[in-house]
């Protein structure tokens, strides 16, 4: 099967009847990573590297699910600093970490309502399938929105060139503010995890990130972790569907308290992280607010060295930073 045979059969997946040059469904190729990259036990969401045949979806996507991969400008491969936590005080524990949050989640009255829109200010790292060098782009607001008859759309701005320390991307086109990506969806297009609000209940998100994740035994710390990162990357969540989403997150084995630090906007932040069982090397990490307790990041970054990358342990993959639509350069 060449590429635009495969093309043409993951349109076929889609029941709308749209034209044959339409922008791919997202679900499509969530269903080809789940065959390709995947075992049937359970969902394995591949790191750093690309089977050619998903590289070509990706060329036809532009984005994936929520996770920007190809437009834009390059730079030259490089990777911002790790976060440095403080010492988790004596006695404080994922348990504490995940109280706190809620506490101030329910005291809270930051007026975030739900909403069928994820808006992300994020920087990607991206391998190349084909064994060439690697590839950094610069940090880019992804903004997801989507409609009850799942029309919708996703469209991708070049942001500042650098930011804090250690976060610096030479500073080439395109200029911040500039559209490098506009992906639109007819009616039926878009598949998202929860067609419908998420009901503010432990057991409604436990069902949602075992969907995401697809999890079929114990949903682990770290699995927990990518599927929070997956549900955000579609929905803007309310303070009750955030503390419910904890309350998984926080009965997940492997999950550890790293202390506070603040994060690549200036923000305090704790951090709760985990290792995915499909990336042993990987650990993930959610930050939430010490401020509000929402979750307004998630990052990536390697725990051993990545010898055919030439990365060493501790580069940081990816990161997604939300709640942050009150910058002043931020998609309206």
């Amino acid at each position: 099967m060449n590429d635009d045979d495969l093309a043409r059969a993951l349109r076929r997946l889609d029941p709308a009847e749209t034209p044959l040059d339409a922008p791919l469904p997202l679900d499509a190729e969530r269903r080809l990573r789940q065959i390709l990259d995947r075992p049937p036990a359970r969902r394995r969401r591949p790191a750093l590297a690309w089977t050619s045949a998903a590289a070509a979806v990706v060329l036809i996507l532009t984005i994936v699910t929520g996770v920007l991969w190809m437009p834009g400008s390059s730079a030259s491969a490089l990777t911002p600093k790790p976060l440095v936590y403080s010492a988790v005080p004596s006695g404080t524990g994922v348990a504490e970490v995940v109280a706190d949050a809620q506490a101030r989640l329910a005291a809270g009255d930051d007026g975030v309502a739900a909403e069928r829109r994820s808006l992300s200010l994020g920087w990607y790292f991206s391998a190349s399938p084909d064994g060439a060098e690697a590839t950094v782009f610069r940090r880019e607001w992804v903004d997801l929105r989507w409609d009850e008859d799942f029309s919708g759309s996703v469209v991708t701005t070049a942001a500042e060139a650098t930011n804090a320390d250690g976060d610096t991307v030479p500073n080439v086109d395109p200029a911040p503010g500039t559209v490098v990506g506009d992906v639109r969806y007819v009616r039926n297009q878009f598949r998202p995890l929860s067609p419908t609000p998420p009901e503010a209940s432990p057991e409604a998100m436990r069902t949602l990130l075992t969907t995401a994740t697809g999890a079929t035994d114990t949903l682990d710390a770290g699995d927990a972790i990518v599927g929070v990162r997956s549900i955000q990357g579609e929905w803007t969540l309310d303070d009750a569907q955030q503390s419910a989403l904890l309350d998984v997150v926080a009965a997940s084995p492997g999950l550890r308290a790293l202390g506070t630090t603040q994060d690549r906007l200036g923000r305090e932040v704790v951090g709760l992280a985990g290792i995915p069982s499909s990336t042993a090397n990987t650990e993930v990490t959610l930050l939430l607010s010490t401020e509000t307790g929402r979750i307004v990041g998630f990052e990536s970054a390697l725990t051993a060295a990545n010898t055919d990358l030439d990365l060493p342990a501790g580069s940081l993959t990816e990161y997604a930073l939300w709640d942050a639509q009150d910058r002043e350069d931020a998609p309206r």
